[in-house]
């Protein structure tokens, strides 16, 4: 062996080495929401709008209806009062830049029934979420049901 060939396995070495972690830091974790789209959303709207003014105002135990909160491996949808819609991430999947489908496990009321495992896609664009379904009967040709939310706070 060379001196060229061992400095050139030694430097291919250490590249490897220090692009090791900055691949794994950049590759998303199964199960796991991306982190920009985590927090508190509101329908975007006037009164989706007034809802987060008046959130932001008074920190409530648990935001208005309609209220959407993102956390790791669940996702929080108020329907009323005391009442929500808990959906348990099993798998993300990245489809295009800024967008994802997610799976999950569906907890609505009455909570006693089986969860149900469901798909959405999300899209972020700038600071508005697009939530896309499909109803569980829905046939391939029937509209996709899409919900746009505003961030609040951060």
């Amino acid at each position: 062996m060379t001196a060229t060939s061992l400095l050139f396995k030694w430097l291919s070495a250490a590249c490897f080495c220090l692009a090791s972690p900055l691949v794994q830091a950049a590759t998303p974790i199964p199960g796991l929401t991306p982190v920009d789209m985590r927090g508190l959303w509101f329908p975007k709207s006037e009164a989706g709008a007034a809802q987060c003014a008046s959130y932001l105002g008074r920190h409530p135990v648990e935001p208005e209806q309609g209220a959407l909160v993102i956390h790791e491996r669940q996702m929080v949808q108020w329907l009323q009062p005391g009442q929500s819609t808990t959906i348990f991430v099993t798998d993300v999947q990245p489809r295009r830049r800024n967008t994802w489908r997610i799976q999950g496990l569906v907890d609505a009321p009455p909570y006693e029934v089986p969860k149900v495992l469901e798909t959405y896609v999300l899209e972020l664009r700038q600071d508005e979420l697009h939530w896309s379904s499909r109803r569980e009967d829905a046939q391939l040709s029937d509209k996709v049901d899409t919900s746009v939310f505003s961030r609040c706070g951060y």
